[in-house]
């Protein structure tokens, strides 16, 4: 019946009689009245399915014209007001325009748009009481439209959650369309000053109406155990459901409901198996208008759900579709960023190492800065012998490999098959370290270093290398260090030297320890301590 009446009001044609020629700004105000009420109707929908942008700047440019021209034609207002009610207007459309390009918080930007857009409104409707054109029925469709929307969203703010108030709410959206229409129609009536027609009892009628259509609405409210199609009960329906392309509302929301009532990864449904369809499909499209996963997870665990970012976005595609792709391009600039910082974590620390031998031209060589994580140590290894497990695993602690604790015991390094493990004295810090790789045995360099000890180490697949920094965190070399085996499979000699480095307090993110590595093929086995910790 709402409807119904809603696009009778809509379709039944300019007011009526016409006063002569109207203002050219009064009859572009109409016109785009009604382009606004088909955009409400039906256009936005359509460019929003295109384009989201597109429709978003539309949509504002539409209300930019309108509010500028319907603020012009109001009679009876001083031009104070109209300055005011131009400004608040203004303010909305300009954070509106930037806040795609801001860095100012997105609830911080959408509260100083919505309050200035709603002051502007009010001012509006307000000065259509006063101007003689507008009847009151008109009047009382604004100051409806306009205010319960935001007296619902205040008690849903302290969540107090009414099942049929919600749905009044929803009967009541398309007010704000009649509104636009009756002002589109009432404004080819005579001059300002000249009272519209119909006012005498409407208003009261009006009251009437709306206590007769609406209110049961909130008494009775949503069915309480409402069911689609897709159901619980039918476990069969995700081996039927469809990409979201190409369906339409009715086959999306019945495929979302089949997600939600199903089962999750945690052997749990999506929504609580006692909430109604209409309840649930209400928290999809709340879900759907949240800006990212974190808001998205808050509001789903308040409704009782249970399911994971990767879960809850592939059921939202079928009610908002596009929430995916958004998801996956959110995270690729998330990701993006952490890339670009820890690429300049990497590039700073490196500038601050230097080869601790420049004299010494090695037939492979490299430096760079090296990420320790808690606990300290590294390891040098053949990382493709899995003869005894993971070489690399300096935690293994089975004997065939080198192992950090026995590192620890010893106080400085333990090597074992392929394998070696380097005791440091920082943790979850960056050191310096330099690798050289000869073809034979290099001079002894024992100057300016802390502790100096060489043993042996194999390599059965002809490499032996120190580990990369991995995506993410962890422990590694922050920068490309070659593979070490310069003669192939077959025995080397390693020889380890550490120092620690003085803090420099002109430089307090300098490196605090460096590592030099000299590795060159050799046969014997035997540990040799050149300098021991002092």
């Amino acid at each position: 019946m709402l409807n119904a009446w809603a696009l009778w009001q809509i379709l039944r044609g300019p007011a009526s009689p016409r006063a002569g020629a109207l203002p050219r700004d009064v009859v572009w105000l109409r016109r785009l009245l009604y382009a606004d009420v088909a955009g409400d109707l039906l256009l936005w929908e359509l460019l929003d399915a295109v384009s989201g942008i597109a429709e978003y700047a539309a949509s504002w440019a539409m209300w930019t014209a309108t509010m500028f021209l319907l603020v012009r034609a109001l009679a009876g207002v001083s031009a104070r007001f109209r300055i005011i009610a131009l400004g608040l207007g203004l303010t909305g459309v300009l954070g509106a325009a930037l806040r795609p390009f801001t860095e100012v918080p997105l609830l911080s930007a959408s509260l100083l748009v919505a309050m200035a857009t709603l002051g502007c409104k009010a001012m509006i409707i307000a000065g259509q009481g006063r101007d003689g054109r507008f009847s009151a029925v008109t009047v009382a469709i604004g100051w409806t439209a306009l205010l319960v929307p935001q007296v619902y969203s205040l008690l849903q703010v302290g969540w107090v959650t009414f099942d049929g108030l919600s749905l009044a709410v929803h009967a009541l959206d398309g007010l704000i369309v009649v509104w636009a229409v009756r002002t589109a129609h009432e404004l080819a009536a005579p001059g300002p000053g000249v009272t519209a027609p119909g006012t005498g009892r409407t208003p009261q009628l009006l009251a009437v109406a709306a206590v007769v259509l609406v209110l049961p609405m909130t008494v009775v409210g949503a069915e309480g155990d409402a069911r689609l199609t897709y159901t619980a009960a039918d476990e069969g329906c995700r081996d039927r459901l469809r990409p979201a392309t190409g369906l339409g509302p009715e086959e999306r929301r019945r495929s979302f409901l089949c997600l939600a009532r199903g089962e999750t990864f945690a052997a749990d449904t999506m929504f609580p198996e006692d909430l109604a369809d209409q309840r649930i499909l209400a928290y999809g499209a709340q879900l759907c208008a949240l800006p990212g996963d974190r808001e998205r997870h808050a509001l789903h665990e308040r409704a009782g759900g249970t399911a994971d970012t990767i879960e809850l976005a592939a059921a939202l595609e079928y009610l908002c579709p596009g929430i995916v792709a958004r998801q996956n391009a959110d995270a690729q600039r998330r990701q993006a960023e952490r890339d670009r910082q820890e690429a300049a974590w990497k590039a700073e620390a490196n500038a601050r190492c230097a080869d601790p031998w420049p004299r010494a031209r090695a037939r492979r060589q490299g430096t760079t800065a090296y990420m320790l994580s808690e606990g300290g140590g590294y390891a040098v290894f053949d990382d493709r012998d899995d003869s005894a497990g993971d070489p690399g695993d300096i935690y293994g602690g089975d004997g065939e490999a080198a192992d950090i604790f026995d590192a620890i015991e010893d106080g400085f390094i333990d090597a074992a098959g392929s394998s070696a493990a380097i005791v440091t004295y920082q943790e979850n810090a960056a050191m310096c370290l330099t690798v050289k790789a000869f073809d034979s045995a290099p001079p002894l360099r024992l100057t300016g270093w802390d502790q100096v000890v060489e043993v042996g180490i194999a390599s059965r697949s002809g490499r032996l290398v120190v580990p990369t920094y991995p995506e993410g965190g962890g422990s590694g070399a922050a920068g490309p260090l070659p593979d070490l085996a310069v003669a192939g499979p077959g025995h080397y000699r390693l020889r380890v030297h550490a120092r620690t480095l003085p803090w420099d307090e002109n430089d307090p993110d300098a490196l605090l320890e460096e590592h030099l590595l000299v590795v060159y093929p050799g046969r014997s086995t035997d540990k040799v301590v050149y300098r021991p910790p002092g």
